[in-house]
């Protein structure tokens, strides 16, 4: 309607660019600044779209342009610094950088970039080095997490040459190439990075370095489980750590990996950063025969530390889990799955509480995040706020619903001997069965700070069992098994409650296979919401969620199956 409107000419520019169309949108920022050559913005954006393309001269150009209309902004002159610097014009960036500054004092870029500069001429002082190096950490940080890896990736190389011996950087870097899926160079950071800031770990990498004993791909040893049973139900077990066999670690970190490498070496690294020598802890990898090589990216941080087994057939998660706690010889058990991680001071300040707690402690946990693919927390649990001790009144509150996820909980090896591991049914709750059947038993220390994340993506088990809805039928055998092993004073009223908390739990998710149109799913979600409680009452709320707009689909599906059932 109107060819030369500036404004829709410029926010048509930023979409191309924003989309990845380079061309498109250079074309649409000029005919913006033809139109009207007295935008700032249009100028300014113009500079950045050079920038990012190495279009240094004209990105200069258009800054130029942008600062003759707008004298006062800072960003601009610390863009255009950042471009002449990139020119090898340091002087002119670092006059540039300069009137950042006096514009607006506290502009962190202009002052990281007049920093950077400075140390490329040689005029940086050692004390101010470790300063810039600690604000363009910073500035990395930030960039990683608002999404800009590349620009965070810069900030972190410029941080290593003001102090290569920065270990948080490298771990940072180590986390932007495994986003990039460059796997070699995040190991390669890893590595680094847990060398400095570890010195167990770097002792233990140099003597497997110097050994230079080649590698086997050990096959998981069979170890026979026995059986025990609890309630009216029959569990696998674990055999007791034979005596003789040398002083026992306090703790045995198992990680499961399945067909993943993707979140791999950072999982990998936070436990290595904690790791204090093999009489401290044992860490194992169990491969459940997956198609995805994973001993090569283990072996690229873990060589000499890790110990790698790789099952003969596929056992499946619960099977899997159980292969690896067989193995274990640590007090104190810790299952992480592959694409989960552990935060500074999880195992020391658990080990400390741990070491005073009595026998009656079976179990503990920590707050903890839930984070998505990129890493950004999307959820956060502190069960019992700040609270540190022993976990009050947990088993009516664990009994009800599973208000823990896997890497913040630890169990103790001889809890696990004695009640037995993880039921191979199921799938979706096997460790929230676990967790009631030791709190029926056992009290649970609770460790109330932020130690432990679990990652929520559409290629974990979680999210497939939604999606077909056979997540409830694994909910519902939880509820069924541990109602015959709950104390009888208390077995019928915490059972009643999860049976009504998990109901409401499969309508609300109900609605994930509907929307992604796979009705089956939503049906077999609603059939076993019926199984898991039949009360009038259940009855009342299904038929009130039937009537939303978003249920459409199903009950055109309920009265076809009616209709045919009369027939």
């Amino acid at each position: 309607m109107q060819a030369n409107d500036c404004e829709a000419l410029y926010n048509l520019g930023m979409v191309a660019q924003q989309t990845g169309d380079f061309q498109e949108a250079e074309k649409l920022l000029s005919q913006a600044a033809q139109v009207q050559p007295d935008s700032v913005k249009t100028w300014f954006s113009l500079g950045n779209l050079r920038q990012v393309q190495g279009q240094l001269p004209e990105a200069e150009s258009a800054y130029k342009q942008a600062i003759a209309l707008r004298p006062d902004a800072a960003p601009i002159y610390n863009n255009l610094g950042y471009t002449l610097q990139q020119q090898g014009k340091f002087d002119e960036a670092v006059a540039c950088y300069q009137k950042a500054l006096e514009v607006q004092p506290n502009c962190t870029e202009a002052d990281v970039n007049l920093g950077n500069a400075l140390h490329t001429q040689g005029k940086l002082s050692p004390e101010k080095q470790a300063h810039y190096a600690q604000l363009n950490y910073k500035l990395g940080c930030g960039r990683k997490n608002a999404g800009d890896l590349n620009t965070a990736e810069a900030y972190f190389h410029s941080s290593l040459e003001l102090n290569p011996n920065y270990s948080e950087v490298y771990i940072a870097l180590g986390g932007i190439y495994q986003t990039q899926k460059k796997f070699s160079e995040a190991a390669a950071a890893f590595r680094e990075g847990l060398k400095q800031m570890n010195p167990h770990y770097a002792k233990a990498v140099e003597a497997s370095e110097e050994s230079k004993i080649p590698q086997q791909i050990p096959v998981t040893p069979l170890i026979a489980l026995g059986e025990v049973i609890v309630g009216n139900h029959s569990f696998p077990t674990i055999p007791t750590v034979a005596d003789g066999t040398g002083k026992r670690p306090f703790w045995s970190v198992v990680v499961t990996v399945y067909n993943r490498i993707d979140y791999l070496l950072e999982c990998l690294a936070s436990v290595l950063a904690q790791w204090q020598g093999e009489e401290q802890m044992e860490i194992i990898v169990m491969d459940d025969a997956g198609r995805t090589p994973v001993f090569e990216v283990v072996n690229s941080i873990g060589q000499g530390i890790i110990h790698y087994y790789r099952n003969f057939e596929n056992l499946g998660l619960p099977g899997n889990w159980n292969a690896g706690l067989a193995l274990t010889r640590g007090r104190w058990i810790h299952l992480l799955h592959d694409d989960d991680y552990i935060l500074p001071g999880f195992y020391s300040r658990l080990q400390e509480s741990l070491e005073e707690c009595s026998d009656s402690v079976g179990a503990a946990f920590t707050g903890y995040q839930n984070i998505n693919e990129t890493g950004k927390v999307i959820f956060h649990q502190q069960v019992y706020g700040e609270q540190r001790g022993i976990a009050n009144n947990w088993l009516q509150r664990i009994g009800v619903s599973n208000s823990l996820n896997m890497p913040a909980v630890v169990i103790r090896r001889d809890v696990h001997e004695q009640l037995g591991v993880y039921h191979p049914e199921l799938i979706y709750t096997s460790d929230w069965e676990v967790y009631k059947r030791i709190a029926a038993v056992y009290d649970w220390w609770y460790e109330p700070e932020i130690l432990a994340r679990y990652r929520r993506h559409d290629n974990n088990v979680t999210s497939e069992l939604l999606l077909t809805g056979k997540q409830m039928i694994s909910i519902r055998r939880a509820i069924e098994i541990s109602e015959s092993y709950f104390p009888p004073e208390h077995s019928a009223q915490i059972t009643a409650q999860s049976r009504s908390h998990h109901f409401l739990y499969c309508l609300q998710y109900a609605l994930i296979p509907l929307e992604a149109g796979n009705l089956a799913g939503a049906w077999q979600v609603l059939q076993e919401a019926l199984k898991i409680d039949r009360s009038t009452e259940a009855v009342a709320k299904l038929f009130a969620w039937l009537q939303q707009d978003e249920a459409a689909l199903l009950r055109n599906e309920i009265t076809s199956k009616l209709f045919l059932e009369d027939v």
